[in-house]
Formats: structure tokens, C-alpha cells, sequence
């Protein structure tokens, strides 16, 4: 994880430690022997969405389950799982290597997830990184309502392959927000997973941004912006 990405979680944590009074509480849920972190408010409205939210390489549950609150975004079920896959014995992964039967098992894992969480829920889906390409497979594959999908460093590995049989209508509002200077996945990796999406049939929102492979505070404007105009048409 770059030095940057951590000094960011860094200031999170320290922001969200705060105001931590005001923040809803946290609970864990165990499917299939894997942790999840589940916060949400107390009389959560049954319109509410289901948000997903997922690590990258190496990360965990812990990594984003606070992001919601800190875009002041309206409430939410706010799911963080941890990866199915230990990486290189430190912290989680969805796959290895962009194995594709490790990707096809997360997806099914987080499809079940959904089931399992917010089955009548609308939901969207948001990640970083290989949780940015999840994001992207298992919401285009989500047979609930998705609301949106945002990619945060993230791209779409063997398109032909994990674009295949999508259920979500090409309407689906997805955004995807990129570091300019992403020496992990460059971006013209991100824009070969623009012009795929395009290809079916999808419009997605690409944007980029003067940092690395990590978050900055303009990104995650940009995905607040975006969120926010999704959620009031909803």
C-alpha cells in the first residue's frame, strides 16, 4: 500500500475518532467464515441502500467502513467485507494475480452477500483498487437495483471474460476516479476498462486527479458530488 494511501486512512481515522459520538454504531456479521463489518443507524428508513464498500490489496474490513460518514452522505447499510484471499501473509485480496476463478468466486461471494444484507435493497457498489474492479464486476452482474457503482483506482481485467451475461441496465450511473500518476495500475489500464464499458453499452464518468494510487480529498469530492446527484433522482 503506498505511503500516501496510508497517510490518508491516517487522517480518516484521526477525524473519524472525533466525532466518533456521532457515528452509528458497528456490528459483525460472518458469511461463509468471512468477516463483515456492517454500520448503520439506528431506524434505518427500508429505502435505505445497501453499500458495499471493499478494500484493495492487502487492506481489510477495517479500511472503509467509515468512508460513508465521512462524505456526510444520507443513511445507509454500510457493508465491509473482508477479501476471500490472504495476499502474500499480509492482509485480504479478491484475487490473485487476475485469476479469474478467484475473481468469479468473490463476486458470487459478494452477490451473496447482498442476499444475505439487503436483498430488497437498492444498492451501490464502491471500492478501491482490486475493490474498485469488484465493484465494477459484481455491480454490472447485481440482479438488485444498482443505484451506482464508483471505481476508485481501479480498471477491468480480461473484459471479454467478466463483461460477459452483465444484468444491470446500461442506464447504471458509474463513476471512476483515477490518479494520473497510478504507477500500480496506470491509467490507461483504467481507460482500456472505460472504452470496454462503453463498448457495452455503458456510459461511465472518468475522471482523474494529480495523485497516485491512493485517494485524495478532491477524489473523494468528486465522489461525494457524484453520489450525491445519484441519491436525489432515487
Amino acid at each position: 500500500m503506498k505511503k500516501a494511501f496510508l497517510l490518508f486512512l491516517l487522517a480518516l481515522a484521526a477525524r473519524v475518532c472525533a466525532v466518533q459520538i456521532d457515528l452509528p454504531p458497528v456490528y459483525t456479521v460472518v458469511v461463509d467464515s468471512h468477516r463483515c463489518l456492517v454500520l448503520e443507524p439506528d431506524h434505518l428508513p427500508q429505502n435505505a441502500p445497501l453499500v458495499v464498500l471493499l478494500h484493495g490489496a492487502h487492506g481489510s474490513a477495517t479500511s472503509l467502513v467509515y468512508l460513508w460518514s465521512e462524505l456526510h452522505l444520507p443513511p445507509a447499510r454500510v457493508v465491509c467485507p473482508d477479501g476471500l484471499f490472504f495476499l502474500e501473509g499480509k492482509g485480504f485480496g479478491w484475487y490473485h494475480k487476475e485469476s479469474r476463478s478467484d475473481i468469479v468466486q468473490s463476486r458470487d461471494y459478494l452477490l451473496k452477500l447482498v442476499q444475505r444484507l439487503g436483498p430488497k435493497r437498492p444498492v451501490i457498489f464502491a471500492g478501491l483498487s482490486q475493490g474498485a474492479v469488484m465493484s465494477i464486476i459484481t455491480g454490472l452482474h447485481c440482479p438488485n437495483k444498482v443505484l451506482a457503482i464508483v471505481s476508485m483506482s481501479g480498471y477491468v481485467p480480461n473484459p471479454s471474460e467478466n463483461l460477459r451475461d452483465l444484468k444491470a441496465p446500461r442506464s447504471t450511473p458509474i463513476l471512476m476516479v483515477h490518479g494520473q500518476a497510478d504507477a500500480t495500475i496506470p491509467i490507461a489500464d483504467a481507460h482500456w476498462g472505460e472504452t470496454n464499458l462503453k463498448a457495452q453499452g455503458y456510459h461511465p464518468v472518468f475522471k482523474t486527479f494529480v495523485t497516485g494510487h491512493s485517494l485524495s480529498q478532491a477524489s473523494l469530492n468528486s465522489v461525494r458530488d457524484f453520489l450525491v446527484e445519484v441519491l436525489s433522482k432515487n
